[in-house]
């Protein structure tokens, strides 16, 4: 499993330009911009590693992206509107969660590094969402899982062996 300390230095060394604005041992969070095509977008990173890490949802496991500025624009009468590809926050409801990759695929587990899944993730669904603006579509291909399936239990690690 790979731990926050070297999620920090992963981040530190391909995106300095994210900022640490809460640590702990076991979560982190960052802020940082992304300009995938001409407006620049300020997201946070939300990392936390699970301390049991038997009968953990995959929510509980995944890193969490959030668009703080601009917020993300609702538009109910857009394919996949009012926004495609996010999972509701229920504490804040202007600040959804990006769905950036299939669970269920297991395109990310808690041994890859946000600093080469998660950012890169971001900044393709920021091109795709600004692409949805424009023409109305969602291009960027992909399924929206919903929330019963989102959370289906990990599976112990030595059954993927």
């Amino acid at each position: 499993m790979t731990t926050i300390d070297q999620q920090i230095e992963a981040m530190a060394v391909r995106w300095p330009s994210f900022k640490i604005i809460d640590k702990g041992a076991s979560h982190v969070e960052w802020h940082g911009v992304i300009a995938p095509d001409k407006r620049e977008h300020l997201v946070r990173v939300k990392h936390r590693i699970p301390m049991v890490l038997e009968n953990i949802s995959l929510r509980d496991a995944q890193p969490r992206v959030q668009v703080l500025n601009p917020l993300l624009e609702s538009h109910p009468d857009y394919e996949e509107g009012p926004i495609p590809h996010v999972y509701p926050n229920r504490d804040d409801p202007k600040l959804p969660y990006l769905c950036l990759f299939s669970p269920a695929l297991r395109e990310w587990d808690i041994n890859d590094l946000i600093a080469n899944t998660t950012i890169h993730w971001t900044a393709e669904w920021l091109y795709f969402y600004e692409g949805w603006l424009v023409t109305k579509k969602w291009r960027g291909g992909g399924r929206h899982v919903s929330p019963t399936t989102e959370e289906k239990r990990l599976e112990p690690a030595a059954a993927s062996v």
